[in-house]
Order: structure tokens, then sequence, then C-alpha cells
């Protein structure tokens, strides 16, 4: 890789092949559409120069001239921000309130449970059973389009990348799944999410 030092002109994004934070992050760049280079971490062979600008192994990182952030959500909102065609919030505050607070939860605690029960291509049925409740919670949320809207948006971003590990996983939702279903069939049709999969993502 040439020296990031020469490339500080673009943005760079550093992300982990197999990283529900990470995968998000591509899928909002992709979505946008926004030049960027991506760049996949081994996290046990780091470079020196990476560690320079991540130190704490902290991805995905991303660099954009002399800003670098390191927390998804601060990335994907500084994106949404800075790119702000297609937006990705919405402009109501009400309606932008509830969408941060759906952002809280999938990655404050759906994110976490379910890096702690995968393990090995297995997936703890705990966690099934606890997962599956939540999307039948949200189905009145998500059976027109996509989430509270007819637009794309974070929400949806975040929820992908589980939604594609329960599909991989063989999880079936026991109730209104075809509701699931299609509201998944409808992101995993996007050009963006199949330009988001990293070679790990898509032989889970």
């Amino acid at each position: 890789m040439t020296s990031l030092a020469n490339r500080r002109s673009a943005i760079l994004l550093f992300s982990l092949p197999d990283c529900l934070h990470s995968h998000r992050t591509r899928l909002v760049i992709k979505e946008k559409e926004i030049s960027a280079e991506l760049h996949e971490i081994d996290i046990n062979d780091i470079s020196e120069e990476i560690k320079s600008i991540s130190p704490y192994d902290d991805f995905p990182t991303l660099v954009d001239r002399e800003l670098v952030l390191q927390n998804s959500r601060v990335i994907i909102e500084y994106l949404d921000e800075r790119f702000p065609h297609p937006p990705l919030l919405p402009v109501d505050p009400v309606a932008r309130a509830k969408f941060r607070l759906a952002l809280d939860r999938i990655e404050h605690q759906w994110y976490p449970e379910f890096n702690e029960s995968y393990n090995n291509g297995a997936i703890d049925d705990v966690f099934v059973e606890k997962i599956k409740s939540y999307f039948l919670e949200i189905v009145p949320l998500i059976s027109d389009s996509y989430f509270m809207s007819e637009d794309f948006g974070l929400v949806d971003c975040s929820l992908a990348p589980l939604l594609w590990r329960i599909q991989c996983l063989g999880i079936e939702m026991d109730k209104n799944k075809e509701i699931i279903k299609r509201y998944s069939d409808r992101i995993f049709n996007r050009e963006s999410f199949q330009a988001s999969l990293s070679d790990t993502e898509r032989d889970i």
C-alpha cells in the first residue's frame, strides 16, 4: 500500500472483514456513492503506519484529510452530514430522535449480544429467540418499505449486517416471517448492500 501520508486527499476507511460496525459503515459509503478507499484490516497483522492512525486497533477507522474517526456511529452520522444526498436520517426532529433511539439499541444491545453469542459458525439459542422477538417487535415499522420510512436510512444500514448474518446462519422467524423476509430482500437486493459485502461476509 502506498504511504498513507500521500493519500490524505482521499477518504480512507479501514475496516474488519467480519464486523457488524465495519459492515454498516461500508454500506453507508456505498449507499451514498462516496469516493473512498476501502482497506480491509487483518487484525493479526496491522502495519505500523495503520497503528499510528488507530493505536488501539479500533476499527472501523475513517480518515478524511486531518480528521480521524473511530466510532462507527460517529462515522456514519458524519458521512450523512458531510455527503447530504441521499439523506439517511429524517429531517423531522421527532422522527430523527426515534431513529437515534433505534440506533442506540442496535449498537449497544444487538451488536454486542450477537458477538457474544456467535462462535465458530454457530449462534447461541438464547440469542436466536431474543432476536426473533426483536424483529417481531419492529414488524409494524418495516412492513411498508424501510424502517419508519419509504426511504432507506441509517437504521436500515445498521439492521442489514444483522439480517445478513441471521439469514446466512439459517435462522428463520416463527411469525410474520414473510414481512421480515420481504424487508430483508429489499435491503439485500440493493446494489449498495451487495457492494458493501466483504469476501468473508459473502462466505458466512
